[in-house]
This record gives C-alpha cells, structure tokens and sequence, in this order.
C-alpha cells in the first residue's frame, strides 16, 4: 500500500522513522515490518495503546522471521 510505498522510497533499513501523529501504529508498524527503527508521537490514549499492541504484534513476527 501506501504507507510501504512511502517507507522504502523514503528510508533505508536501519534508519529510524519519525511518526509525530501515530495513531494506531500504521507507519510503526510498516517501518519495523522494514527493518527500521520507529519513534512516534500519540496523544490520544486508546490510539497509543492500539499502537503498542500493533508494534508488539510486528515485533514478535520479524523475531520470529530471523529465527526461521
């Protein structure tokens, strides 16, 4: 989609995506599925903890990925 689209243009692996209005995680979520590194900003609560689970989520499929 989109968000992949604009992570591999704009980014290299390794390198570390800003997400100032995170919401759910959606940019998080893509850049670590990528191989990078990811920081984002969310002020609203039910949005920041969707982002949490959704980056625990991406984060245990490429641990599980580097084990196969």
């Amino acid at each position: 989609g989109t968000i992949e689209r604009c992570i591999k243009l704009w980014s290299n692996p390794g390198e570390t995506v800003l997400s100032p209005f995170m919401g759910i995680g959606s940019e998080g979520y893509v850049a670590v599925k990528f191989g990078r590194k990811f920081i984002g900003i969310e002020l609203k609560e039910s949005y920041w903890a969707l982002a949490v689970k959704n980056l625990r989520d991406v984060e245990s499929v490429v641990n599980m990925d580097r084990l196969l």
